[in-house]
């Protein structure tokens, strides 16, 4: 839903039966072997620390028996219940979640779970048929097999290097299109208090570097649709007097800085199903989230 920032869900895709039976048996198999590992290097411990005759090592040498001997009752059904748990992708109001219910085997400081700000995100994208999974950065995907072509990459700022995502979903064209309105959205909003605009809150004006020129270089958010009001030297711009809002399907700041012989580093880029438009508008942020809020009125 167009401007919404509600919870929506996306489960990972395996591409087929086959593909997600293997991988379900694997994380079975991989998670027992874990608890097995894990208890064995405890117990080893224990026993050098506590290896005495006193009655404090003599209670961990049989806390160590107990732990060896009950280790199948306690690691075959937790394993089977982290295998069977729904994994997949949930977008919330603030954050990106990835619920793979697994340590990385590479990364085990990323924890058991993923989450991470709209804000943080550099790149969201199809990984692509054709890309090199199979190589370092298949370490940072939690599935082992799975349809290449629903696999998406996310890039996450970080403080240290940035972290790198790879998660097969499903729709991936769906997922993306809406992780990047929520990160236009995010940042919006972050822009916004710190803006100090002196523009009406449904006004805006063209970026022509000129001073402001009241009805004959506005655009204004009106009750039905974004409206365009120009003159000669704005006329070029757009050619439409108006995008109905039921039309708009994202909007965002644009990479360019040039369109139609005018430079500007405040592109705004409107994309409908029929057309992109790429406006120069000042306080390109302030009128992203204002037209959000339009959007979302308008769906509620």
């Amino acid at each position: 839903m167009r401007g919404k920032k509600v919870k929506q869900e996306y489960k990972f895709s395996y591409g087929c039966p086959a593909n997600f039976i293997a991988n379900q048996l694997l994380m079975i198999i991989g998670r027992i072997g874990e608890f097995y590992f894990g208890v064995t290097l405890l117990c080893i411990v224990l026993s050098r620390v506590f290896g005495g005759e006193d009655s404090v090592s003599l209670f961990f040498q049989k806390f160590i028996g107990i732990l060896i001997s009950f280790l199948p009752l306690y690691s075959i059904p937790t394993s089977i219940a982290l295998a069977v748990i729904p994994k997949k992708v949930v977008l919330d109001d603030e954050f990106v979640r990835i619920y793979r219910y697994l340590i990385m085997r590479y990364y085990p400081t990323w924890g058991f779970n993923d989450k991470f700000s709209y804000r943080d995100i550099i790149v969201c994208e199809k990984y692509g048929k054709k890309s090199r999974i199979f190589g370092r950065n298949y370490l940072h995907c939690p599935v082992v097999f799975f349809e290449r072509e629903d696999v998406v990459k996310i890039v996450v700022e970080n403080d240290r290097n940035d972290r790198v995502y790879l998660v097969p979903v499903q729709n991936p064209d769906d997922f993306i299109n809406e992780v990047w309105k929520r990160v236009q959205l995010a940042k919006s909003k972050e822009n916004d208090e710190t803006s100090q605009s002196a523009v009406p809150i449904n006004m805006f004006q063209f970026d022509l570097q000129r001073g402001y020129m009241p009805d004959c270089d506005e655009i204004v958010l009106g009750v039905n649709g974004v409206e365009f009001k120009t003159d000669k030297s704005t006329a070029d711009l757009i050619n439409v007097k108006s995008i109905s809002y039921n039309d708009i399907q994202l909007c965002k700041k644009s990479d360019k800085h040039s369109i139609n012989g005018v430079d500007s580093d405040n592109i705004v880029e409107i994309t409908t199903a029929t057309q992109t438009y790429y406006i120069p508008i000042k306080n390109p942020y302030d009128f992203i989230n204002e037209l959000y809020k339009k959007l979302n009125t308008c769906n509620q």
